[in-house]
Parts: C-alpha cells; sequence; structure tokens
C-alpha cells in the first residue's frame, strides 16, 4: 500500500506545480502519508475539517455516503485542499502567487 500512496502522491505533484506538499489520512484519521515538510501531525487536523465539512451539508437521502465537501482554506502565500473519500482523506497544500 506504501508504494500505491507514493505513487499517488507522485502523481498529484506531476499533475500540479504548485503543489508543494501532501498529507493523506486513513478512515481512523491516522497518517497514512506526507510530504513536502508537511507534520505528521497536521493528519488529524485535515481528518477533523473534513468531518466538520461534512456537516456543513444538508441531509439529503438520495445521495450517497460517497458525497463529502471540498473545502478550500486560503491563506496569503498558501491555499489547502481538503477532500474526504470513504476510505482517505487527502490534504494537498498549493503554494498561491498573488
Amino acid at each position: 500500500m506504501d508504494a500505491e500512496i507514493a505513487k499517488a502522491i507522485s502523481s498529484i505533484y506531476e499533475e500540479d506545480e504548485d503543489v508543494v506538499g501532501v498529507v493523506v489520512v486513513d478512515s481512523s484519521g491516522l497518517c497514512l502519508a506526507t510530504d513536502g515538510g508537511i507534520p505528521e501531525s497536521a493528519a488529524g487536523v485535515i481528518a477533523s475539517i473534513a468531518a466538520h465539512g461534512d456537516h456543513l451539508l444538508p441531509a439529503n437521502p438520495t445521495q450517497t455516503a460517497d458525497v463529502s465537501p471540498v473545502v478550500q482554506i486560503e491563506a496569503e502565500s498558501l491555499t489547502i485542499t481538503i477532500r474526504k473519500t470513504p476510505l482517505i482523506t487527502l490534504g494537498i497544500f498549493k503554494s498561491r502567487h498573488v
């Protein structure tokens, strides 16, 4: 599984040159991988933000459990995009060009 995660992280960097870091969290909130100097301690925060994002969507019985909002945090020099799936939560850190 580590090789699969490493390959996925590598493809994220290849798709967007602004990516400076990645964190991958399992469904229990445990850190599976980090890259780009992102500390492992960020995994719990990323998982928590994704879980709270789920509470922002109104309950809709026609939606599947796979539906989760994408949360984006913008700072002056960095953007963090957080996406939760049934198996993992992904945090992608990008540099901002202002």
